[in-house]
């Protein structure tokens, strides 16, 4: 799942426009947000290759472009802002481990709750 996560952050960095500035200003997402955009971000990633690329026809980057955008939207935040935070994360490890962690949590926590209706529909 971590190296999902790194791999993920790869496709993200190169995608959107690369920022140099590592340092940490008030435009730095803090890390619980962090941590759910993280997660939402992986969510359209496994949704553009699960459904959406199933068309070969069509660009898997512009399609993951346009899936990244409607998170940022829901969050309130540019791709840019997005990027410096993510490359001020990237610069300190430890701190990327709380968010990435708290992110893996979060898709633990989601996927036990599935299993648990599951069963429980299955019960009745």
């Amino acid at each position: 799942m971590k190296l999902k996560l790194f791999l993920t952050g790869f496709i993200i960095v190169s995608i959107v426009s690369c920022s140099q500035t590592t340092s940490r200003s008030g435009s730095v997402i803090d890390e619980d947000k962090m941590a759910n955009i993280m997660y939402d971000v992986l969510l359209a990633e496994s949704f553009v290759e699960s459904y959406l690329m199933k068309d070969t026809t069509l660009n898997k980057d512009s399609l993951l472009k346009v899936e990244m955008d409607k998170v940022m939207k829901v969050y309130g935040i540019t791709s840019a802002n997005f990027t410096e935070s993510y490359l001020f994360y990237k610069a300190h490890p430890l701190q990327l481990e709380k968010v990435l962690d708290s992110a893996h949590e979060r898709a633990v926590r989601g996927r036990t709750d599935v299993f648990i209706r599951r069963r429980t529909l299955k019960n009745r």
